[in-house]
């Protein structure tokens, strides 16, 4: 691969390279050198070498591509889906009319169109990294496989996982853990190659549809793979709620039993937890991700983000993956009603969270632009009303950046998206595959 070299960019990135550093983010005015897919210099009046492609930005601004830290590529092709005759009162209503029959109807090649329609969405929004948590019960093995090619034919990189449920019996449970660890096998024995495209999980639904027995064979795969689970917890009340119909424990203390509370999970939602809960996860460094705008949307409850352990990051939960959306409504819900409890601090934490967490997951310095770190970064265009210093990145983020700003992605060195590129799949295969699925759900316009 020929070389980039970047000249004269307003660089705002907010780790150094370095992968024991605390965040420190800064905005430096800088030039960028590019090889392979690593950023391979950084400084000032960088010259030329022989081959090398060189952009002169103007001033333009160069930052990390974005991460989702909890996504559902599975959900693309619902946006526009008809609603169910029957009656959405409470989130288990959504659950078993909408987000249910939707994995069911799923087949391979709807499995594979919606990862990349979702991609698309994302890379357009200048997410580049998304930890994507799958379910497609009538099409589960190798099902992974065709999330993975479809987020590759996009560019992006992710860490995916299947979601483990006992909803659809034992059998099909079996099948379902199978494909976790087949995957998790194929990403252990793929050879080394510059920065890690993909990483695995275990996934899992949520305690509430998890048995004993299958909670078990789940500590066995994160134990025998040495990965974390991926699931939802107390997303609202349902969780707590039905485990207690059920004669089981608090959702988060079943999963302790069986040794699922460990470091390097994700937890989804985190609505329904106490402060004990909260102290529980800091303790076992699990990372516990915010999904606001679903929160609002399945009407779940607002989740005590002021109470989340250091470990926190926010997610979309299937929505899109506009995450400068996700973290403007987890800031400005938070103080919606009056002066409210996340302060520009505590919204800077959640967003450097997921850096962190992309950090830990793929053992790369995600969120640096330092030489050495992944090549992976958003250009925006010329149009900047206001100053960018490194007293206001923040303020840019919650106020400022939009996914219409973008002017090209790049991932591992390689731009993956220029704003006005056409899509990699035609639009009508994905509308003439969304009426496919909303039809096999019983749907109708």
């Amino acid at each position: 691969m020929s070389g980039l070299l970047l000249k004269n960019g307003t660089v705002l990135d907010y780790f150094p390279a370095d992968m024991a550093s605390e965040a420190a983010p800064r905005v430096e005015a800088v030039d960028l050198r590019i090889e392979d897919d690593r950023i391979a210099e950084r400084g000032t009046g960088l010259e030329p070498s022989a081959g090398e492609e060189v952009v002169d930005l103007q001033g333009r601004v160069v930052m990390p591509g974005n991460v989702n830290a909890h996504g559902h590529l599975y959900a693309s092709l619902a946006a526009g889906m008809p609603l169910p005759k029957g009656s959405l009162e409470t989130f288990t209503d959504i659950l078993t009319e909408i987000w249910w029959p939707l994995d069911r109807a799923l087949d391979a090649e709807a499995t594979y169109l919606s990862a990349v329609a979702g991609s698309w969405d994302a890379v357009r929004c200048g997410t580049t990294l998304i930890f994507d948590h799958h379910a497609s019960l009538a099409c589960v093995g190798g099902s992974l496989d065709r999330v993975e090619k479809g987020i590759e034919d996009v560019g992006l990189r992710g860490c995916l996982c299947y979601e483990v449920t006992d909803r659809g019996g034992k059998g099909q449970r079996d099948i379902t853990l199978q494909e976790n660890e087949r995957y998790l096998q194929k990403i252990h024995d793929a050879p080394d190659s510059g920065v890690p495209v993909f990483r695995g999980m275990v996934g899992a639904h949520a305690s509430f549809t998890l048995e004993e027995k299958t909670l078990s064979l789940l500590e066995g795969i994160c134990s025998r793979m040495g990965v974390g689970l991926h699931i939802h917890l107390a997303e609202g009340t349902t969780d707590r709620e039905v485990s207690h119909d059920r004669g089981w424990k608090d959702p988060l203390d079943r999963l302790a039993d069986f040794g699922l509370v460990r470091p390097g999970s994700i937890f989804a939602h985190g609505v329904d937890l106490s402060p004990l809960d909260m102290q529980v996860l800091d303790e076992k460094g699990v990372w516990l991700v915010h999904c606001g705008r679903s929160n609002m949307n399945n009407g779940v409850g607002r989740a005590p983000v002021d109470r989340f352990p250091v470990n926190c990051g926010i997610g979309s939960d299937g929505l899109d993956d506009n995450m400068w959306g996700e973290l403007r409504t987890t800031y400005f819900r938070g103080n919606e009603g009056g002066r409210g409890p996340l302060s520009h601090a505590e919204a800077a934490r959640f967003w450097l969270g997921n850096f962190r967490l992309a950090r830990q997951i793929f053992g790369e310095p995600f969120g640096s632009l330092d030489s050495g770190a992944p090549a992976d970064f958003i250009l925006l265009d010329k149009f900047q009303k206001t100053p960018l210093n490194t007293g206001n990145w923040l303020g840019h983020l919650l106020f400022d950046f939009h996914p219409w700003d973008i002017d090209a992605v790049y991932v591992g060195g390689r731009r993956v998206y220029l704003s006005g590129d056409a899509p990699p799949v035609e639009p009508r295969l994905l509308q003439e595959t969304a009426a496919r699925i909303w039809k096999n759900m019983g749907l109708k316009p």
